[in-house]
């Protein structure tokens, strides 16, 4: 067997790439995780979704296949509220064991 070289990951792969907004998309990345099993759990076609979220099918399939780097936040919130799941945000003091920024799936 041979030696291999490798980097420990810091947890977020938009860091460690060296991306400059690596915290937003770790966070981006967590709520597309989301929206994508929101859409998944429907039962409804890409174009049904598309229609309850008020954009087209190639969209939806874009953000499925995980090309979201053009999407705010704010909009991937939207998305999630209009196939009726709830947001919340709990802002605390960082505690030495976790990291920045997490997300519970419920």
């Amino acid at each position: 067997m041979s030696n291999l070289d490798y980097t420990v990951s810091s947890g977020n792969v938009y860091d460690d790439i060296g991306l400059d907004d690596s915290a937003e998309m770790k966070v981006k990345a967590q709520a597309v995780m989301i929206l994508s099993k929101a859409i998944v759990d429907s039962g409804m076609t890409q174009a049904e979704v598309a229609a309850v979220l008020g954009i087209d099918q190639p969209k939806i399939s874009k953000i499925l296949r995980g090309q979201f780097r053009s999407l705010s936040l704010d909009k991937i919130f939207s998305y999630l509220t209009a196939l009726d799941k709830d947001i919340n945000i709990t802002v605390s003091d960082k505690s030495e064991d976790i990291p920045h920024t997490h997300m519970h799936f419920a």
